[in-house]
């Protein structure tokens, strides 16, 4: 289905607005204006300023037109357009969003090894399985790892961790999953962190859990960061 033309122009004010050509405080041009700029019609550009406003980027004022926002009051979906501008990763901000999944994650495994249920704890048991065999293919490798961060998740019998998770899950896909193949952990330290994972849902040790999963995660996490800088390096671009 083609982008319908609002979506089409709320892309291109997102952008200016996220390259710093509308800073916070700065109104925007008229609707006339920038449908003469976009060569839209007004109704299509009035529909893109709502589309911005509900993820925090405008403010409209009935009469006053649209005054950008600082970006510590948009939605969490405008990070996703954050992370990679006009091909560039924003690394710090790729970090922060690492801390915070990290954060959720860790948690989420210490509360998941003192609730989840029988069948639970065996549906881990089998995804770990899939991790530790280094002939899992790399998709599936990732596949199971996912499957398993998202049962840890839905383990927790957290509801606001898991929504959460949710909206912070998206922000990992695209690029970043081609990047997570590209910094596969070796086999010896897969094995290790399903080792003992395995134990901690055996024995309920919620610390071991949380432990093992926070080493696991930050074991790959410059390997990640690296990987993904270089999938969305522009060609001919050479760091050197």
């Amino acid at each position: 289905m083609a982008e319908a033309r609002h979506e089409w122009i709320a892309e291109q004010l997102r952008g200016d607005i996220l390259r710093g050509a509308y800073p916070a405080g700065v109104r925007l041009p008229a609707e006339r204006q920038l449908a003469q700029r976009l060569g839209a019609n007004r109704s299509s550009v009035r529909e893109a300023l709502r589309t911005l406003e509900q993820s925090g980027l405008v403010e409209i004022r009935h009469g006053g037109g649209a005054t950008v926002q600082p970006l510590r009051q948009a939605s969490l979906d405008v990070i996703q357009h954050l992370l990679v501008l006009d091909g560039v990763v924003n690394r710090p901000l790729l970090e922060q969003v690492l801390e915070v999944h990290e954060m959720l994650i860790v948690e989420a495994a210490r509360l998941a090894v003192e609730h989840a249920s029988g069948e639970q704890a065996k549906e881990a048991r089998a995804l770990l399985a899939v991790a530790a065999d280094p002939a899992t293919a790399d998709d599936d490798y990732i596949d199971a790892i996912e499957a398993l961060l998202s049962l840890i998740a839905e383990s927790s019998g957290n509801l606001v961790l898991l929504m959460a998770r949710r909206a912070v899950n998206p922000l990992f896909q695209g690029s970043f999953r081609e990047a997570r193949k590209r910094f596969r952990a070796p086999h010896e330290v897969i094995a290790a962190f399903t080792e003992a994972l395995g134990v901690a849902i055996e024995t309920r040790d919620a610390d071991l859990a949380a432990l093992t999963v926070r080493r696991f995660i930050r074991a790959g996490r410059s390997r990640a960061l690296d990987a993904l800088e270089e999938i969305t390096r522009p060609a001919g671009d050479d760091p050197r």
